[in-house]
Order: C-alpha cells, then structure tokens, then sequence
C-alpha cells in the first residue's frame, strides 16, 4: 500500500528544522513563535494602521505591537497575545511570529456590519496596552417626500447599507413618528430590510405639522423632517387589483381648506407599469386630474403624485394582477417523509407570458394507501400565483413513489380555455437522507498529475442505500503555504543530518477569496497581487448518479507542483425538494512518499507555487 503525506505535512517543518517559522496558522490568538520568553521584557509598543474600521471589512485594520527590554532592545522570541471584544475578529499575522514585529489584522467578524467601538488588548508576559477602535461606515438614510397631506397614506423607503456601500439584507429596523403619525410596512416580512437592503413602508398622517421619522438600526439612525399639511391632497381608483394589459383610472383631487388648487402642475411615477398620457397632469379648475396606469407583468405598484412647486406628495398602492391561466405546475417541500410527518403542496397557476395567476381556486386529490390525509381539498392562488395545502403522512411507509396528489383547476368561465392537471409523487418511509464521505490512503500518479479518490455512501435513516441519487461535488480553496523543500544534508533539530530532503514551510496562508464566489472582490487582494491567492489548482467531478449500494466515488486531479502547497474543502451535496444534506471534508494536497523520500529525486513540489518569503502579504 502506498504511503501518501497529507494532513501532517503542513506542520512536518516544526519537527524538521528549528527555525523554519510559520506556525500551523490556527493559532490566531498569538504570534505562532513557539517561544514564550517574556523574560526582560519592560516596554509594549502598540499601534493601529487606523482608528476607524470599515464595518464591510474589506479593509482591515493592521494591530503592530513590540516588545522592548530595559535597554529598548526589540525582543524578537517575546510571545505576543492579541484579542479583541464585541465580537470582532482578530487574527495574528503567523509570518511575523519571529520577527521583532509582531501583527494581526482586525475585521468586523462575519456578518457583523454594526457600528460600534472594539477594544483591542495586547499581551506580552505581564505586559497589557489596549487599543479602542471605531467600527464605522454602515449607513441609513430614508427617502420620501418632504411634505404630505394629512390622512393621505404615502409611502418612504428606509435604506441600510454597509462601509463599501453593500445591502445589508434581514436586519430589524426601528422607525418611529414624533407625532405618533400611523407607520405600517408594507412587506410581510415587517420593519425588517429587503434582499436589496431597503424596507418600503407608509406613513398615514393623523395629525397636521412638523413630523420627524427617525430610523435606527446596527448602531446607526437618521431621521427626516415631514412637513404635513391640512390640504386634502389623493389619488384614488376603483380597483385595487388591476388587470394586466389593462390601464385603470386614476383620480387625483387637492383642495387647502376647502379650496381647489387648479392650474397646478403634479409630476407622476410608478414603481411597476407605466403611466398615460405621460408622467405630468395638470389640475382643472376643481383641483382635479385623471390619468392611467397598467402593466403587462404581474406584481405589487406604488403610484406617486407629487406637486412640482411644494413637493407635497402622496402615493396609492396597487397589485397588477393575470387572469387568464395557462399553465398548472405542483411543487413539493419533501419528496420523503417518516411516517406521521408533514410537507407543504403547492400549485402554482401562470399565464401564457409566465405571469403568476392570482385568486385561481385550484382542486386537490389524494392517491394514498397508508392512511395520509390532505388538509384542504381546495386552495386560492395568491399573488404569487401559488396555492398551498398541506399533506400529513399516516403511520405506515409506502411503496417509493407511492404517495399521488393531482391538482386541477376550477375553471369559472365555460369559454375559457381548459388547463392541463398536474401532479406530483411522494414516499413515506425513511427519515432523510444520509451522507458518508470518506477516503484511503491512497493516490494514483499520471504523468505530471497526481489522482485522489473519493467515496460517498447515500442512505435512508435506517441505513437502507438510496440508488439514481444524484450527488454534486465542489471543490474551493481553503489555504495555501510559502516554503520549499531543503536538499540533503542539512543540519536537523537533533543535530543529525538529513537524508532526505525536508519539507520546509515559511508561511501559511488563509484563501483570499473570502466569500469563496472564485472572484476577485474589493478587499480581498491582501498581497496586492491582482489575483486571488490560492489558485484552483484542483478539479473534482461535478457529479454522479449513487449506485444500487449507494455509493458513488469523486476523483479529486491536480498537479504534482502543487501537492503539500494547498489545502482544499471537498464537499458532497444531495438536493431532495429543497431540503438539502451536505458533507465535507478539508484535506491538503498529498504527495507520494516516494516522490519526496530519497536524495536521488527532486520532489516535483521542490518550490512552493507561492513563493518562499515569510509572509502572506507580499505576492509571489
């Protein structure tokens, strides 16, 4: 059986030379140096790159710290230990360990966008100096107009973003009237942001004057000054839904005091459809205007009329919705249930150009010989075009596939066109699924490659295989070394010399590519290369099809330069119906003992890809 240097290879350097340095780069706490000679250390010098951090964290912010001796003597072995408080991140900068220098980098942490103050602590024996740090950049603003009309609802729009102008998505924000004026979102999801960062709300003004909307959120807040007036100033239509393709009247009436305000000019805008005859009317002489809006795609629309002079403005909400329906798909949350358990059924209803068919009463029916039960046996489309019941497995487990639920549509028009029924299949038996991902210590050498192994056993909760399921595979950098091998003959720790040549590693280094997407992002350039560090200098196979035992094997190819240099996560993913099981396992690149084993051949990976240097922020 061959003999494969993998996991181990990054630390062989500490049992082979004494002074190779780098450290294992997981102990972020402290300099990595391995000594903690303290001794004779009077004076700690700290610094900060900056005061003031990024809340996106694409910039960090470089912590440097010295240790003197009585003398003012930079003790190069002193231990130096950094941390940091309200849950940021700190993370020591491993190439400087031997160095009379010592650094780490501050971020935010992850996902932590707050603005805030850090305090840093450095420690080197008895020695403390901290530093206080401003997280800074998140930003909240709301937009609106300046001045509404009361008991008019108008709508204003709350804008959160990080330091590198980033959305920052599902964070709460707080908003309040100082007058108490009614506040309501008009998302499902509350006073909490959107995917685009913003959260759209109204503001149904009950008391005339001087309103001021104050929005808080992650340690930051704003507010914006509303002038309400006492003019009745609204637009109006018959319907709140509209049908697509089909323009709907439009009313907009203002009077001050009773007065009509005609011969004034109101610019006009929508959020979805477009506006007609075009985007400005002007009033009569009763204070009145018509104009139309419609819209050939489905989905929510504010309208807003805002005077051109005051900037008075207010606003109607609307859905535009299809009618005619064309085509009937189901869904499913699970395709397997234990007994006893439940998913969620969905249809959902489109027309001919893909719109999403609202208020569409869809039928269900239940094939099923193990005692399940639907909750309905009719559902109404929603604005998304879905309806949803619920299915509840009975005590006993089906056949696969054994399980049928057909939806039909209830058409009420004799003259439409019929739609097709759809259905979808479901088993009772097992709970989920199972992945096993595992390895030998094998590998294959092929020319200038070397060639990995992977197997992944798929089965159901009582250890049944599941067959034809299709398992992806991805494979992403995690860290990559600097160092080489040194020749024959060298000096080792003991004193002996080697007989073979030694694995030397100087730095070891974390992937660039942050969010792991394989694109070079603001920020995550640390050596100023102008690409990311490291390389994919691997492949695996995208995916395969498990067998009638379950089982499946992923082969994992890369060059034979690159072997001990790069550390990988290998990750096997099962998707069933949303619901999705992951494996993974982190491994380095291994090398043939025998490619690395006698004086008489070069190691193919004689010389780090990445350089030799000592540290992770210079480039190759």
């Amino acid at each position: 059986m061959q003999k494969v240097l993998q996991r181990s290879a990054l630390a062989l350097c500490v049992l082979a030379l004494a002074g190779c340095g780098g450290g294992d780069g997981n102990q972020l706490s402290n300099d990595g140096g391995g000594n903690n000679t303290t001794t004779g250390a009077k004076f700690l010098e700290v610094s900060a790159s900056s005061r003031q951090l990024g809340s996106s964290g694409d910039k960090p912010v470089t912590i440097s710290a010295i240790a003197k001796d009585v003398n003012n003597n930079i003790l190069k072995d002193a231990t130096v230990q950094f941390s940091v408080n309200n849950e940021a991140t700190i993370e020591a900068d491993t190439a400087t360990a031997t160095t009379g220098v010592k650094t780490a980098l501050l971020t935010p942490g992850l996902e932590n966008p707050e603005n805030r103050t850090v305090t840093v602590t450095i420690k080197s024996g008895t020695l403390l100096k901290t530093l206080d740090i401003a997280i800074t950049g998140t930003t909240l603003v709301v937009d609106g107009p300046a001045r509404i009309a009361l008991n008019t609802p108008t709508t204003f729009t709350a804008k959160l973003k990080d330091s590198a102008g980033k959305a920052l998505a599902n964070e709460t924000v707080t908003i309040n009237s100082s007058l108490n004026n009614a506040l309501t979102p008009l998302s499902g999801s509350g006073f909490m942001t959107d995917a685009n960062g913003e959260i759209q709300f109204t503001i149904n003004a009950a008391v005339s004057g001087t309103d001021t909307i104050s929005v808080s959120a992650l340690g930051v807040s704003s507010s914006k000054t509303l002038e309400i007036s006492g003019d009745d100033f609204t637009i109006t239509s018959t319907n709140s839904e509209i049908k697509v393709k089909t323009p709907e009247t439009i009313s907009l009436k203002w009077t001050q005091n009773g007065v009509a305000q005609a011969n004034k000019t109101i610019n006009l805008a929508a959020t979805r459809g477009e506006i007609k005859p075009s985007q400005m009317v002007m009033t009569d002489i009763h204070g009145q205007a018509t104009f139309y809006v419609g819209s050939s795609t489905a989905g929510g629309t504010v309208v807003t009329a805002t005077d051109a002079s005051t900037g008075l403005s207010t606003s109607l909400t609307r859905e535009f919705v299809a009618t005619t329906p064309a085509n009937l798909n189901m869904q499913v949350e699970k395709e397997l249930l234990i007994p006893e358990s439940s998913t969620n059924v969905i249809a959902v209803v489109k027309d001919a150009a893909d719109n999403p068919v609202k208020n569409q009463v869809v039928v269900f029916n239940l094939e099923d010989t193990v005692g399940g039960k639907l909750s309905s046996s009719t559902a109404t489309t929603d604005s998304l075009g879905k309806a949803t019941i619920g299915y509840t497995a009975g005590n006993a487990t089906s056949a696969k596939d054994g399980v049928k639920i057909t939806s039909s549509l209830r058409l009420t028009d004799p003259n439409a066109s019929p739609v097709a029924d759809d259905y979808i299949t479901l088993t009772v038996g097992g709970q989920g699924l199972r992945i096993v991902l595992g390895e030998d210590e094998k590998i294959v050498e092929e020319g200038l490659f070397y060639k990995k192994s992977f197997g992944v056993i798929v089965t159901d909760s009582a250890g049944n295989p599941v067959k034809d399921k299709k398992v992806d595979f991805a494979l992403i950098p995690l860290a990559y070394a600097k160092g080489s091998f040194a020749p024959c003959g060298v000096t080792l720790s003991d004193g002996t010399l080697s007989t073979k040549p030694i694995f030397v590693q100087t730095a070891s280094c974390v992937s660039e590519d942050i969010d792991s997407d394989g694109l070079l992002d603001a920020g995550e350039d640390l050596n100023s290369s102008g690409r990311l560090e490291p390389t994919n200098a691997a492949t695996v196979t995208n995916s395969a099809v498990t067998d009638s035992d379950g089982k499946v094997l992923a082969t994992v190819i890369y060059p034979q330069s690159h072997a001990l240099w790069n550390k990988v996560r290998l990750t096997a993913r099962i998707l069933v119906s949303g619901s999705e099981y992951v494996e993974s396992t982190d491994f380095v690149l291994p090398v043939l003992a025998a490619d690395v084993g006698s004086c008489d051949i070069s190691p193919p990976n004689a010389v780090s890809p990445y350089g030799v240097d000592a540290s992770c922020l210079t480039k190759n």
